[in-house]
């Protein structure tokens, strides 16, 4: 069995199933997002700062992390807060997947670089 969040679908899929894996559209919980520009809240002296919470990836954190690194300059760094420990391997494979770079982790601060464009 597998399981792929994307930033609009949960794909799911069974090894014993002949069919193609099966693609799910869910609501993400309600929440305020927290996006400062600028180092204020920032504690790994990022460009921009993002506080998921104690959400798991799946609820949601890596759509809004995913927008706002689009809305970045490439080159430019996020700072991701989350307490939900799964954060730390769902993240670090969406970065693969992306091509974003996870520079460093301490604690539940997350620090991403964008992409460069090309």
């Amino acid at each position: 069995m597998g399981v792929r969040h994307t930033e609009t679908n949960l794909i799911i899929w069974s090894a014993q199933t002949p069919e193609p894996p099966v693609a799910v559209t869910f609501a993400a919980p309600a929440k305020t997002e927290l996006l400062i520009t600028g180092a204020v809240a920032a504690s790994l002296g990022a460009d921009h700062f993002y506080d998921a919470g104690d959400q798991g990836c799946a609820f949601g954190p890596l759509d809004e992390i995913a927008r706002i690194m689009r809305r970045m300059a490439p080159g430019q760094t996020l700072e991701v807060r989350a307490t939900d420990a799964t954060v730390a391997i769902d993240l670090s494979a969406w970065c693969r997947m992306t091509g974003h770079t996870l520079l460093e982790q301490q604690g539940d601060r997350y620090l991403l670089r964008r992409k460069a464009e090309g």
